[in-house]
């Protein structure tokens, strides 16, 4: 199974995943989102618990998805964070995936850029 779909079942289920990272350390993480950066990045949207280092605080990141070298489901659930916003189209321009809010309410997935049709050649 790709990353991406472990990342979505993890989502999904509400399950929290285990994540390795190119460097070799190691995070714990709940999974909300697959998005395209304004840099036409691929990145994850995930809420960190727990890392390698223990003084490291719980927060929010969004690393490359290149940075990740494998993902793995745990049987630990989670809620949703109060503090998600998929909506927030600034820090998340182009969806690909993502959990619904706390409140049931979801971005689905969005449309490419349009193409201008009269580049097209017949």
């Amino acid at each position: 199974m790709s990353q991406d779909a472990t990342f979505i079942k993890g989502g999904n289920l509400l399950r929290v995943c285990e994540v390795t990272l190119a460097g070799g350390s190691k995070v714990t993480v709940e999974p909300y989102a697959i998005f395209t950066s304004p840099k036409k990045r691929r990145h994850y949207l995930w809420f960190r618990t727990s890392r390698s280092d223990p003084d490291d605080r719980p927060a929010w990141e969004s690393p490359d998805a290149s940075s990740v070298k494998l993902i793995r489901l745990t049987e630990d659930s989670f809620k949703i964070r109060r503090d998600y916003d998929p909506f927030d189209k600034e820090k998340l321009p182009v969806v690909h995936f993502s959990v619904p809010m706390h409140d049931g309410r979801q971005r689905w997935l969005d449309a490419g850029p349009k193409k201008d049709k009269s580049t097209i050649s017949n």
